[in-house]
């Protein structure tokens, strides 16, 4: 975990984006999101990213924001395939993640991210740097400025 914690670091860093770090107790589910939100008085919109799979077992990410389902008809319709999200197993041992740390980015290749565009138009964006026990905040604008400079990705919506 150390390692992915520190090429996120890095991507922000070689992106000069802004950005708060904050240390927490571990965030494993909700309301262990709500309880840290409520005690660093966040008014920040969280990440939701999601892992799925097609029946080829080819994986994908999904980038949204918290609130927000994951539209199967509409990801059907865009990639030609039926995806399903991956269980909390199939998250540790494919991208050695614990599900509820799973960044917007830096992926392995062979990993097509979906960006939901909708994203962009949070000014204070939180999310998970691969780790339980930290999340970043930043603008939205620069996770665009991030994703434009990688690869493997579609934006949608």
């Amino acid at each position: 975990m150390t390692k992915l914690y520190n090429n996120i670091m890095d991507i922000l860093k070689n992106n000069n984006v802004i950005f708060k770090e904050y240390s927490h107790w571990p965030i494993l589910n909700y309301e262990d999101a709500l309880r840290e939100q409520q005690i660093h008085n966040w008014d920040w919109v969280e990440s939701k990213n999601v892992f799925m799979t097609n029946k080829n077992w080819k994986y994908y990410i999904f980038v949204t924001f918290q609130w927000q389902k994951v539209d199967f008809k509409l990801l059907k319709d865009i990639l030609w395939e039926k995806l399903s999200m991956c269980n909390e197993e199939e998250v540790r041992d494919i991208i050695n993640c614990v599900p509820w740390c799973i960044a917007p980015f830096w992926f392995s290749y062979d990993i097509l991210t979906i960006i939901d565009k909708r994203v962009f138009w949070l000014w204070k964006y939180l999310f998970s740097p691969w780790v339980v026990d930290k999340t970043i905040g930043m603008n939205s604008m620069d996770l665009q400025k991030i994703f434009n400079n990688t690869k493997n990705i579609i934006f949608i919506n």
